[in-house]
C-alpha cells in the first residue's frame, strides 16, 4: 500500500494551475472530469514524482456545496492490493462510507472517512 495522490479543492482552477506549474514547478500530467460540473487536473512533481490533484466543482456538480475555510483538503488516495477488500474490511469495522465503491473498467475505487471525517481513497487496478 502507498499513498498514491493527494487531492485539494481549488475555487479557481486557472489561478491554481498557474500557482503549481508555474511557480511551484509541476507538470500538468493528466485533466478530466468524472461526473457533469467537476475538473480534475493532476500535477506532477519534477523532483519526486508526487502527484497532486486540483479538483474544482461548479454548481452544477452533484458534490458542489458552498466553499467555507477548510474545505481545501479534499482527500487522500492510496493505492492498494484490493481497493474491494479493504473498502468491505473497514467499513465492516465501523469507518463511515464518503462514497461507495465503485469497478470500473480498469480500476476498482472507494471512500470511506478516516476518525477525522477526512476522505481516505481506496484504488486498485482490475485484473
Amino acid at each position: 500500500m502507498g499513498l498514491f495522490y493527494t487531492t485539494i479543492r481549488v475555487r479557481n482552477v486557472e489561478k491554481s494551475i498557474k500557482f503549481y506549474s508555474k511557480e511551484m514547478g509541476m507538470k500538468i500530467t493528466d485533466r478530466k472530469s468524472y461526473m457533469p460540473g467537476e475538473t480534475v487536473i493532476t500535477l506532477t512533481s519534477k523532483d519526486t514524482g508526487q502527484n497532486l490533484r486540483l479538483i474544482h466543482y461548479e454548481k452544477n456538480c452533484r458534490l458542489y456545496k458552498p466553499y467555507e475555510k477548510g474545505d481545501e483538503m479534499d482527500h487522500l488516495t492510496f493505492r492498494v492490493k484490493n481497493a474491494k477488500t479493504l473498502y468491505q474490511k473497514l467499513v465492516k469495522k465501523g469507518y463511515k462510507i464518503a462514497m461507495p465503491l465503485w469497478q470500473g473498467e480498469t480500476v476498482t475505487m472507494g471512500y470511506i472517512k478516516d476518525p477525522d471525517g477526512i476522505w481516505i481513497g481506496l484504488i486498485s487496478e482490475n485484473k
